[in-house]
Order: C-alpha cells, then sequence, then structure tokens
C-alpha cells in the first residue's frame, strides 16, 4: 500500500484506563490538524486534552507511530492523563513502578472499564470525523515533522 494512501495513524497503544478519563494526553498534539481534530472533539465528552506531559522523553518520536510520521502521515498516540500531584497521577505512576513490565503486568490489570469505553468511543468519533472529512489531516508549518510530507 503507497504510504499517500495512509490518511493519519492512531496509535492507541498504552491507553492505560486505570481511572476515570477526564483528561486525555495527547503525544503530537500540536504537529497536526489530526491534533486540532482530537481537541474539538474532547470537550463533548467532559474530556480535557492534554500535551506531552514530558516532552523531554520524546515519546513521538519513540512509539509505533513513528513509522507512519516517517512516511509523512500525520499520528497521534493517546494515554490517559491526570492533573499534577492528583490521586489519578499517582495511580498512574504506582503503575508503571510496580506493574509496567513486571510479572504483575498481565490481564488481571486494574482497568475502568467505564473509561475504557468512554475513550473507544472517543476514538471512534475522531476516526469516523477523519473517514468522512474531505480534507485530510495535514503537518503544520511549523512542525519539524512536516519536513515528512508528500
Amino acid at each position: 500500500m503507497p504510504a499517500r494512501s495512509i490518511v493519519a495513524d492512531i496509535n492507541l497503544d498504552m491507553f492505560l484506563p486505570l481511572y476515570p478519563l477526564r483528561y486525555l494526553v495527547v503525544i503530537g498534539l500540536n504537529e497536526s490538524t489530526l491534533g486540532d481534530r482530537a481537541r474539538a472533539l474532547a470537550p463533548a465528552d467532559g474530556v480535557e486534552v492534554q500535551d506531552d506531559p514530558m516532552p523531554e522523553r520524546n515519546v513521538f518520536i519513540r512509539s509505533d507511530q513513528y513509522s507512519f510520521v516517517k512516511l509523512g502521515v500525520p499520528a497521534l498516540m493517546f494515554a490517559f492523563g491526570a492533573a499534577p500531584g492528583s490521586p489519578e497521577e499517582k495511580t498512574r505512576e504506582e503503575w508503571f513502578r510496580t506493574r509496567y513490565h513486571a510479572p504483575s503486568d498481565d490481564v488481571n490489570q486494574p482497568v475502568d472499564l467505564a473509561a475504557a469505553a468512554k475513550f473507544d468511543e472517543l476514538m471512534l468519533r475522531l476516526l469516523a470525523e477523519v473517514a468522512d472529512n474531505e480534507a485530510r489531516p495535514e503537518w503544520k508549518r511549523d512542525s519539524f515533522f512536516a519536513r515528512f510530507a508528500h
């Protein structure tokens, strides 16, 4: 399949529904119009979009979407966010410290099923918005990754 036929990449790896979905971290949020679409849809579900809280980790170029980015395909990666210092932030940090890549990182995760369903609904709306829109997502002119666009 030619890269030009791929409109967008939505990476749903590691979204971690460990608590209610109030904040959604969008990695790559400000790089393309795809981020603008995610930002516009989230408030209808009572979700506040957050930019990458740790940009120094360079997750945008270290995760699965980067193969698409290098082909010029606008991409986003999503994760459950949290307010700084909140119980949710502590829950996420504890999960990474005690479960991530540990024997307890198994099918018996403490998943918030209602939050996972809310996340899924938001992603389905985003995917439908992108698929049904005549305009393809585009890199923003000031994005470093615009150099990969066709």
